[in-house]
């Protein structure tokens, strides 16, 4: 339920931000918002928010369950990463390269 409410966060997004970056923004979002829904519970007992210095923060899980759902959200923003390159490369052609090399070369 957490990754699908994750995945369904990411259709929304814009597909030029970087998966990765929108799973910190979508977690801290939830973090710093009351809870709705049994998403924001589990979110809320397994996950903190530590902020540091410069307005800089990270997210640890509260047990080992925690862990494992931030392992899981983790990489399942890089296989959505992975397929938003696969989907790239598929839409390009033989000449979308050519242009490329020559990009390179000059």
């Amino acid at each position: 339920m957490i990754l699908k409410a994750f995945a369904e966060f990411l259709k929304k997004s814009n597909e030029k931000d970087s998966s990765t970056v929108l799973l910190a923004l979508w977690l801290k979002n939830k973090l710093s918002q009351p809870v709705e829904d049994n998403v924001d519970k589990v979110i809320h007992e397994e996950i903190s928010i530590v902020f540091e210095k410069d307005n800089e923060y990270r997210f640890e899980g509260k047990s080992k369950t925690g862990k494992a759902l931030l392992k899981s959200l983790y990489n399942f923003a890089l296989s959505y990463e992975q397929q938003k390159f696969t989907r790239w490369v598929h839409n390009l052609k033989a000449s979308d390269f050519k242009k490329l090399y020559d990009w390179i070369i000059l």
